[in-house]
């Protein structure tokens, strides 16, 4: 049968390391496309402040939160009954986003919305991380307690931030 070394070419064994590096590369690169991203809001007072995250901005509605003096109120990731839906079209400065839990005892609501001529964006680049910036509208479920069951609009300076 002979040696290894000698029925396999030398400059063959040097690239048998490449022959498997590359391959699982490439594999994970295939993956890509897809990412989460971080949209947070706070306003002028900072006594309001809003975190959501959303798969690919206009995907699944992942989890986020509203707090008012220091009241903190989730909403919690898709389960079941929970409607959400978000239009997004930077090109124009258009986003929205609205969250709804029907119910009696667990109701929760949100909606927020860039306010026109507002959106910027920072970094389009969504591989580096895209960066956008605008004033937004939000209304929701009220976490103060005494304060109601919604919250008055409130203006807030917004950023989302998206790597894929």
């Amino acid at each position: 049968m002979g040696d290894l070394k000698h029925r396999i070419p030398s400059f063959l064994l040097r690239l048998l390391p490449l022959a498997v590096v590359v391959p699982l590369i490439l594999g994970m690169s295939l993956l890509e496309g897809s990412g989460t991203a971080f949209l947070s809001g706070r306003s002028a007072s900072g006594r309001t402040v809003f975190k959501a995250e959303l798969q690919d901005i206009s995907g699944l509605f992942e989890g986020g939160s509203i707090t008012i003096d220091e009241h903190v109120l989730e909403f919690p990731a898709e389960t079941e009954g929970v409607q959400h839906h978000s239009i997004w079209d930077p090109r124009n400065g258009v986003f929205t986003l609205s969250y709804l839990r029907p119910g009696m005892d667990d109701f929760l609501f949100f909606r927020i919305w860039a306010v026109p001529r507002t959106f910027k964006t920072i970094s389009g680049d969504r591989n580096a991380g895209a960066v956008y910036e605008f004033e937004a509208l939000f209304e929701g479920t009220e976490p103060r307690p005494d304060k109601g069951n919604a919250t008055p609009s409130v203006r807030l300076t917004c950023r989302l931030e998206y790597r894929i």
